[in-house]
């Protein structure tokens, strides 16, 4: 959301988004000479609920503890694990029910590869990387980088030919450039196996994140088990739905070795 997601919030029942599939077209016309009809083409992005949670048992011991907030610290805990949980959808989602599909995994988003088995990061790679957005008349609302930790020490570690480091502005030009770890480390290229990293850049105004529930925070001292043991048990969930609006919007590195 802080690269400019748009988020959907209050969500009932499943959602169709209509979109843009192709426009009209233009034409040059003499004097007195009828312009050439033309349809615009439209499909749609769907969303339909997804659920996501967390349960634990809270012991009786700590619900006596006067010291200790334990409804707040549930209560945040819950809500970075869930928050975690729907970034890590939203980049790298499988998209095999119930799990949403992300950016990396979405058909028709831009590609840069920096060789068969992979290969190290280079500046030329990630001005290849928005050329791909570009040249796709993206938009240009909400662009940002976003890649992991170790992508980030390698293009720390970038210098020129007299041994001056690039520094991150000149790395990722032109736009803000985030860094989680949300963002896989592992794929695969090659024989360069479970250890390439991805980085994403692209229009994050079409990433849709459409909330039904956004976290909800339920006791229940009345489980069987719990119960028996003078326990309590919480439960946190949230139920959204994640599309890219257009795949265009987004190009992606999947093969950076650090």
């Amino acid at each position: 959301q802080q690269l400019g997601a748009r988020v959907l919030s209050g969500l009932q029942g499943s959602l169709d988004i209509p979109r843009l599939k192709a426009s009209a077209t233009t034409g040059w016309v003499n004097e007195n000479t009828a312009l050439t009809a033309s349809d615009h083409q439209f499909d749609k992005v769907s969303l339909t609920p997804k659920h996501c949670g967390a349960i634990t048992e809270l012991s009786r011991n700590m619900l006596q503890q006067p010291s200790v907030d334990v409804e707040n610290l549930v209560r945040a805990d819950f809500a970075a694990i869930l928050a975690e949980a729907v970034d890590l959808a939203a980049i790298n989602g499988s998209g095999t029910a119930p799990v949403p599909r992300g950016i990396l995994n979405t058909s028709g988003i831009g590609s840069v590869a920096m060789g068969t088995n992979g290969g190290a990061l280079t500046a030329d790679a990630v001005r290849d990387l928005v050329g791909k957005v570009d040249d796709a008349n993206a938009g240009e609302v909400s662009t940002a980088f976003l890649t992991n930790t170790k992508v980030k020490t390698a293009a720390l570690k970038l210098k020129d030919g007299e041994g001056q480091y690039f520094g991150l502005d000149t790395v990722f030009p032109g736009a803000p450039v985030a860094f989680s770890n949300q963002v896989p480390s592992n794929l695969t290229k090659g024989t360069s196996s479970g250890v390439c990293s991805a980085l994403i850049y692209g229009n994050w105004s079409d990433l849709i994140l459409g909330y039904w529930s956004e976290f909800d925070l339920l006791i229940n001292p009345y489980e069987t088990t719990a119960y028996s043991k003078g326990n309590v048990q919480v439960r946190g969930l949230l139920t959204v739905d994640i599309a890219v609006r257009q795949a265009a919007s987004f190009a992606a590195i999947q093969d950076i070795t650090t």
